[in-house]
């Protein structure tokens, strides 16, 4: 059993977003199907929650978040229905989706959002297929580097975070100064 249950996350330049402007936002990414390859369904604001997911874009395929964890606003892709392709393929899709999603963000002039392109979050939200262990790091690094590459360029370092408890999880540092449309149009 193959995980395909990506999670990539891209954070803000700022820490200091309003989370209420994009209920709006997301709701008219709906009617205007922005995301045009997905069926977004609706929007859920969890903004009165400290450090938690803030707002949500909900589709069938996948979630949007606009978060707070850990006191680090950012992005994050969520794929929770099955992905067609090798582990490579589906790494290249989840980074893909979140930096078109962050690209959309920051081209709407009502938040003044801007993304970095320096550190991503990467995360597999499936424990029994991907176990937080040295053995699951050593099966993604692979497709991790050759993803990071490129649509980051250069080498990236990796560092697997938490412990086994918890999801699967990757810092990338990419050593990226470029902007999100430069990563989009390198892959």
């Amino acid at each position: 059993m193959q995980a395909t249950k990506f999670q990539v996350k891209l954070y803000t330049k700022t820490s200091d977003i309003e989370l209420e402007k994009l209920v709006p936002v997301f709701h008219e990414w709906i009617r205007a199907k922005k995301i045009s390859d997905e069926l977004l369904i609706d929007v859920a604001d969890y903004a009165h929650v400290p450090q938690g997911p803030g707002v949500v874009l909900i589709g069938h395929q996948s979630d949007y978040y606009v978060d707070v964890a850990d006191n680090r606003p950012g992005l994050l892709y969520s794929r929770k229905r099955g992905f067609e392709g090798d582990l490579r393929a589906g790494i290249d899709d989840a980074f893909r989706r979140a930096l078109k999603a962050c690209q959309l963000l920051e081209e709407e002039s009502s938040l003044g959002l801007a993304f970095a392109t320096n550190e991503v979050l990467f995360r597999v939200q499936d424990r029994l297929s991907a176990p937080n262990a040295d053995a699951t790091y050593d099966a993604y690094k692979p497709a991790l580097e050759q993803s990071t590459a490129a649509f980051f360029g250069g080498a990236a370092s990796l560092e697997r975070v938490g412990d086994e408890r918890e999801p699967f999880a990757v810092r990338i540092s990419t050593g990226a100064n470029g902007t999100v449309a430069d990563a989009l149009a390198r892959h």
